[in-house]
């Protein structure tokens, strides 16, 4: 039986990649690094306690475990916390990314990974630039799109240079769904419109509300990975987008109309980000010439979250 190695599969994107790829390829053993404590040692796969940055512990269970197939979601994901601490931010994507390329470069055999980046490596653009195709030349603003687009690098070097390795990039835009940490805009002003209609306070607290966004449900996010992982061209860069731009007002709209209740916005300083990006959504013509098309609707897709964080509330 093949083997398939998933980095991060505790966290948001790795738990419906798991589960997707037991549908999707039902030929690959299912074997999940995380970090100690993440998630209960109850589950339905192969599971190894490890951090990303400890090189020799990465290296070990790699050349151990010979996998054929890697997705490498591994990452510090937040804005915010790459300002306050760009150091580890660079330790855990860059230096995490290196450990998993060497591993696998030693490996001597075929083998396939899967780098998930970001678009936030796009940063501003002009205004004829959208939306983005991949081949625009990135422009990070912050130290989480630079230590992604660094690894980008890493990755494609070394898929021209190792023989037997085949490394396809994707930079996924926004992607949402049930189970997101509410640090993220989505699940964060679901949260925020149930408590203001389960109480009296009739606000929430709001950024640049302005700011556009690519928001794709995260079941079309891990379908894309498992694309690229059977058609993907090593060596490439694919946008994991709906190809439609949305603002995050039309976003708050649909929330509190699904809420019924009548809220008011009232913006908060502490809630805009350093170097924002105004505008960002792609092009996603490259990842549906492999096959790969969009299931699900943004509208269904607030519902769910609205209505599973409104049952637990």
């Amino acid at each position: 039986m093949k083997k398939c190695l998933i980095t991060g599969i505790g966290g948001f994107v790795g738990s419906f990649l798991k589960e997707e790829l037991k549908n999707s390829l039902p030929e690959y053993e299912i074997h999940g690094l995380h970090r100690s404590g993440e998630i209960s040692k109850n589950v339905d796969y192969h599971f190894y306690e490890m951090d990303i940055r400890d090189t020799v512990s990465v290296s070990e269970l790699i050349l151990s475990l010979q996998p054929d197939l890697v997705f490498h979601l591994a990452a510090q994901p937040f804005v915010p916390k790459a300002i306050l601490d760009p150091w580890g931010t660079l330790d855990i994507n860059v230096k995490g990314t290196l450990n998993i390329l060497e591993s696998l470069k030693k490996l001597n055999r075929p083998c396939k990974l899967i780098y998930v980046s970001s678009a936030d490596v796009y940063g501003r653009q002009l205004p004829d630039s959208y939306p983005l195709v991949e081949s625009i030349l990135p422009n990070p603003v912050n130290p989480y799109s630079a230590s992604k687009l660094s690894a980008e690098v890493y990755c494609r070097q070394y898929a021209a240079v190792t023989k037997y390795l085949e490394i396809m990039i994707a930079r996924p835009f926004n992607h949402i769904g049930v189970g997101q940490r509410k640090e993220f805009v989505i699940p964060n002003f679901c949260q925020q419109i149930i408590d203001s209609a389960n109480s009296s306070n009739s606000e929430i607290l709001v950024g640049d509300i302005s700011s556009t966004r690519d928001f794709l449900d995260v079941r079309d996010v891990v379908r894309a990975y498992i694309t690229l992982a059977k058609s993907g061209v090593s060596g490439e860069i694919y946008n994991i987008c709906s190809n439609v731009e949305t603002s995050i007002q039309e976003i708050l709209e649909i929330l509190i109309r699904l809420s019924g209740t009548s809220i008011k916005l009232t913006k908060d300083p502490t809630r805009f980000r350093e170097a924002e990006t105004a505008r960002l959504f792609g092009n996603n013509d490259k990842i549906k010439a492999l096959g790969w098309q969009k299931k699900f609707e943004l509208s269904n897709s607030l519902k769910e979250i609205y209505e599973s964080l409104n049952a637990q509330s």
